[in-house]
């Protein structure tokens, strides 16, 4: 979880490099998937999947659509500095619900705000 805490935000900017070219390796069939919970979640009860607003019941359902085929069942979820640890932890149940297996907090750095 520490790891994901410390990477994810250096994954969401992305770093220059030049990657060698593989001959045989598979194609990444999909991409980091982001859950967002805005401070209206509290009146509204709507987060955003990818950029997709999804009401909070319907949450496990999509995830598990967003889910099929990966190989990597992790989201990486952001959440509005005013949200309360008690509403983050009911969208992970969601997400758990929805077959998600692990769960990575996206942070600022100090000095990055």
């Amino acid at each position: 979880l520490v790891i994901f805490m410390v990477t994810a935000p250096m994954m969401q900017r992305g770093l220059d490099v030049s990657l060698p070219e593989a001959r045989r390796a598979e194609q990444l069939i999909s991409e980091r998937l982001f859950v967002t919970v805005p401070l209206e979640y509290r009146s509204e009860q709507i987060v955003q999947l990818g950029d997709d607003d999804v009401r909070i019941e319907i949450l496990p359902e999509r995830v598990q659509q967003e889910l099929v085929g990966r190989t990597d069942k992790s989201v990486f979820l952001r959440g509005d500095g005013e949200i309360t640890y008690r509403e983050l932890v009911s969208v992970m149940d969601r997400l758990k619900e929805g077959g998600v297996e692990e769960v990575g907090l996206v942070l600022d750095l100090p000095g990055e705000r």
